[in-house]
């Protein structure tokens, strides 16, 4: 089993519209909702490619219940401690014609450094099942900056492999910690290494002097169409993605999380990890809802990925 931990949930609701405009009043064609975060999009991916997993996290309010009820509905399970306020609601705002799109969250949900002590308690109840742990996304109001080192911690305390995922002083914080893996867009590696390029074999060597340092097995970078750059204890990989056409973007590379967990989970080398993760994202961006991936997609996508070894 794969736990992940998602401090911080959303329900995403995404609206699709045809020529977006400020001070206008905008009719959506459609609308999709699902339970995310980080964490909860790698779960959904990793419950599509048939792993156990179980989604560890807070929840607050109505909101809270709702994302909960979705959880349900897909046959998620989760063990979600109670938190004030309410559990983030994530606006997307897809523009047909343009192909672009743009997101809007506020803090809503509120928690406490208690809240930091229970879910180092999850980690600790779940553990004796459980083969990794991911932790991913922001932190909320109210818990620690250093809550992401802590509950690494923990989680290699309990001989868990974990994997990173969050951006700013949470992801440097957590980092501390030496998770197996980590895994950050390019924006968010720019948090550790404000001056990183662009170009992929430069980041790969910036990420081959890190390796050991803020991970132990693996850094990997998503570069959206471009793939993602990996620097692991097996080489430094190069994957290419299949030519798509995006639907939706959001969540593609915590599926890829979720990809790699998996097939490292299953025993699978760097190569084949980063053959599965980067199928498993190209599926998301193809689904109108965010973060959802779909398992006949995905093993459509497995042979057209390409793996360059650096």
């Amino acid at each position: 089993m794969i736990l992940t931990l998602t401090p911080n949930p959303t329900i995403d609701r995404v609206f699709y519209c045809q020529d977006f405009a400020l001070d206008a009043v905008v009719r959506a064609d459609r609308e999709a909702i699902t339970p995310c975060g980080k964490g909860v999009n790698a779960a959904m991916a990793l419950h599509e490619m048939g792993e156990s997993v179980l989604v560890l996290g807070l929840r607050a309010g109505h909101t809270g219940d709702h994302h909960t009820l979705l959880l349900d509905e897909l046959g998620i399970r989760h063990d979600l401690l109670p938190a004030a306020g309410e559990t983030r609601t994530n606006v997307v705002l897809v523009d047909q014609a343009t192909s672009q799109q743009s997101s809007i969250s506020a803090p809503t949900l509120h928690a406490s450094p208690d809240h930091l002590e229970g879910l180092c308690g999850k980690i600790e109840q779940h553990a004796g099942t459980a083969w990794g742990l991911i932790c991913g996304g922001s932190l909320p109001p109210g818990l620690p900056a250093a809550s992401y080192c802590k509950l690494l911690e923990r989680g290699r305390d309990q001989d868990l492999t974990t994997l990173l995922d969050s951006s700013g002083q949470a992801l440097r914080s957590g980092v501390k910690a030496r998770p197996h893996l980590l895994k950050v867009n390019l924006k968010e590696y720019r948090d550790l290494e404000p001056s990183a390029p662009d170009e992929i074999r430069l980041l790969a060597e910036r990420i081959e002097a890190r390796l050991g340092e803020w991970a132990t097995e693996a850094i990997i970078i998503t570069l959206g169409e471009r793939g993602a750059v990996a620097a692991t204890s097996q080489g430094t990989f190069v994957a290419v993605p299949p030519k798509i056409q995006a639907t939706n973007t959001a969540g593609a590379g915590d599926a890829l999380g979720g990809g790699l967990m998996a097939a490292r989970c299953r025993g699978g080398g760097w190569p084949e990890a980063l053959v599965l993760g980067t199928a498993a994202g190209a599926s998301v961006v193809m689904n109108e809802e965010t973060g959802v991936c779909r398992r006949d997609q995905i093993e459509a996508l497995r042979p057209q990925v390409e793996i360059q070894r650096l």
